[in-house]
């Protein structure tokens, strides 16, 4: 090792390194040279906003609701369930979401996810017969929706990724006083998918899926694929669930094209009062519809958004049945109103 030689020639000057020695710059080397492994994120340049914890209210409009007998029964059967119209003043509903991150590193991030939906049926009273029509209509008993699950991004290197999505949903319209949830029967929903990061403004996954969003339990493949075209344009799909087309305001602002597919399957119990039309006083509805829709998110601090949609909400199933599993007695048709949502959310910086 080059030594460095400090002496006093003369008042206030000082002795150089002697000319025979040369500073040797290898000399010196990192006390550790293992290479730190990078890996892929799961963002891209203009990605709207993760949400970490939201409330909203959705109002829908005035639309028919028309009962009949589901298609596939014979004569004698279709002859127990005549054709019923029943207009439908409003659906409202309060919404609550929450995706909380508990482990968070360059190499997995696990959040936490729950969320509460509801929707509140006003029917016309003097319309109001059949039985589902009384169970729906009670105020106190609104459809509902509880779940409670995980979301995990496990990046494999730079440009490979894992998802796993997890839930487990109570669906049905108990209000935990005289009509109780069944427990028994918790809906459960599971999503993987494999993915190609190939740049900072895009990245690509495909997957399986077991989903409740049809109104039935599928198991169908899923398609990733989030693409920012320029600052202005970009893409953000989860085939079939949902897909929008975007554009950038700026990055606080953004505009959502698009739709989103929701759906459950309800354990419906007869309401206090209520008649056992149709004979049963248990029934599953297969509830499936699609939000088609404009979105707009803007930034009203850097962790608070404010989002406002508005669209129209073709229904894609509303069948009754006796149980999950058996076959649908009840087919019901929806007219096609118009929906409006809006809510604040707290999001990832």
């Amino acid at each position: 090792m080059a030594v460095l030689v400090l002496g006093i020639a003369s008042p206030g000057r000082l002795l150089a390194q002697s000319e025979e020695e040369e500073f040797d710059p290898d000399a010196f080397k990192m006390a550790d040279e293992t290479p730190i492994k990078s890996f892929a994120t799961n963002k891209i340049t203009n990605l709207s906003p993760t949400r970490l914890v939201g409330i909203s209210f959705d109002y829908l409009g005035a639309y028919n609701m028309t009962s009949e007998a589901a298609p596939g029964l014979n004569s004698s059967e279709a002859a127990r369930y005549p054709t019923y119209t029943a207009p439908v003043n409003r659906n409202i509903g309060l919404r609550l979401d929450a995706n909380i991150p508990v482990i968070s590193k360059n190499n997995i991030i696990a959040n936490l996810t729950a969320s509460y939906w509801e929707s509140r049926y006003d029917i016309a009273e003097n319309t109001v017969k059949p039985g589902h029509l009384i169970a729906l209509n009670h105020a106190r008993h609104p459809l509902r929706t509880t779940t409670l699950g995980t979301l995990i991004f496990k990046p494999l290197d730079e440009k490979h990724f894992l998802i796993f999505q997890a839930e487990a949903a109570l669906n049905g319209n108990y209000n935990f006083d005289n009509i109780k949830p069944d427990f028994g029967l918790i809906k459960y929903s599971a999503t993987a998918v494999y993915g190609w990061k190939y740049n900072d403004n895009q990245n690509l996954g495909v997957g399986i899926t077991r989903t409740y969003r049809g109104g039935r339990v599928l198991h169908i493949p899923v398609l990733l694929w989030n693409k920012t075209f320029n600052d202005r344009w970009g893409m953000e799909l989860l085939l079939p669930a949902r897909g929008h087309a975007r554009y950038n305001f700026s990055t606080k602002s953004m505009l959502m094209f698009g739709y989103e597919l929701e759906g459950q399957s309800y354990h419906i119990q007869s309401a206090p009062g209520a008649n056992t039309t149709y004979g049963f006083s248990q029934m599953e509805l297969r509830k499936s519809e699609i939000r088609a829709r404009v979105s707009w998110d803007k930034s009203i601090t850097d962790f608070i958004w404010l989002n406002v949609q508005a669209g129209v909400r073709p229904m894609y199933r509303y069948d009754l049945a006796q149980t999950e599993s058996a076959d649908a007695f009840i087919s019901n048709k929806m007219g096609m109103p118009l929906y409006f949502r809006v809510g604040i959310n707290l999001v990832s910086p």
